[in-house]
């Protein structure tokens, strides 16, 4: 069974006790509304690890006490539920195996410190990538420099970051007074992640290369080296 399998099991059977002691208790009285409770999980998230925490509050809008549950939905469906028992603050588990891109959090209920009344929920959306990685070494020999780009990306196959190919980079330059960079040469990483190149100028610059978000890899701008 496959760590986002499991966590989804363990989550189902947590939510379904939270459902049916929540419904104990108001078969007694109908709930009425009371306000609002939004959630406020990270917009981005990278995967770059083979687990990491992250802690997820809810909003100042939630009143004390109040228990709150949102479904995480992905392209691959429900895995997982997190819920609020009366907490601020709850831990949401990530591995490197769960699905990528647009994960929503969805309202999956919503209830007062005594189950009286019924609050609104917000829907929030996670985008999910795994993390990329660049580097950029130069060297000057007279008027001769030479240029080397390299590229990772994370790989949950194999747990740690492997070179990044079929992606496009950018070298930039500038002078070391300057704020605006200005494109040298594109690159296309080798089956090792490394492109090399050289090119003559007689002046000091600042370079650096820039990798672009792909629909799965957060992109990376690598550290400025002056030459």
């Amino acid at each position: 069974m496959s760590r986002t399998i499991l966590r989804r099991a363990l989550a189902a059977v947590s939510a379904v006790a939270a459902v049916a002691a929540t419904l104990a208790v108001t078969t007694a009285a109908p709930a009425s509304a009371a306000g609002t409770c939004s959630v406020n999980p990270p917009s981005r998230w990278t995967i770059s690890s083979p687990f990491k925490t992250v802690n997820i509050s809810v909003a100042s809008d939630c009143a004390p006490g109040t228990h709150a549950a949102w479904d995480a939905i992905t392209s691959k469906g429900p895995v997982d539920t997190l819920v609020f028992d009366g907490t601020r603050t709850e831990p949401f588990d990530m591995y490197d195996d769960d699905p990528l891109g647009r994960w929503t959090w969805r309202p999956a209920g919503c209830f007062s410190a005594d189950f009286s009344q019924q609050c609104a929920q917000n829907t929030r959306t996670m985008d999910v990538r795994l993390g990329g990685w660049s580097g950029l070494t130069a060297t000057r020999s007279g008027s001769r420099v030479t240029v080397t780009t390299s590229a990772a990306r994370y790989a949950y196959s194999v747990d740690k970051f492997v070179p990044w190919t079929n992606v496009r980079g950018t070298v930039q330059y500038k002078a070391p007074t300057a704020s605006t960079w200005t494109g040298l040469k594109y690159v296309y990483p080798a089956s090792n992640g490394r492109y090399t190149f050289t090119y003559s100028t007689t002046s000091t610059r600042d370079y650096r290369v820039v990798f672009p978000d792909t629909s799965v890899v957060w992109g990376h701008t690598s550290a400025t080296v002056r030459r």
